[in-house]
């Protein structure tokens, strides 16, 4: 049985000693920090990632343009204060140094 990317996701943060987060799903952009109270989980749910602070974009409005100067939208984005994030969704993602 292989690891839960939840836990996978975690452990990277622990190592790299950043919280920020950038998630990649079929349809979303989503910025934000993980979630873990003193700097531990202790009844994280394995199918469920929880961020703060987190920025929300649509993929299919964040970047309309195909030019070396293209900037993206962000002004389309929306943002939370706390969002769960059903980890069977997540296609890539990448921890950010702080």
């Amino acid at each position: 049985m292989s690891t839960p990317i939840s836990k996978t996701i975690k452990k990277t943060s622990e190592k790299t000693g950043s919280s920020r987060i950038v998630i990649i799903t079929s349809h979303l952009k989503i910025n934000g920090r993980l979630y873990s109270e003193d700097g531990k989980c202790q009844e994280c749910h394995d199918d469920i990632l929880t961020l703060t602070d987190a920025t929300v974009c649509r993929l299919r409005d964040y970047c309309t343009c195909e030019g070396d100067d293209c900037e993206c939208n962000d002004y389309v984005c929306f943002k939370y204060d706390w969002l769960n994030i059903n980890v069977d969704k997540i296609v890539a993602y990448s921890i950010v140094n702080e």
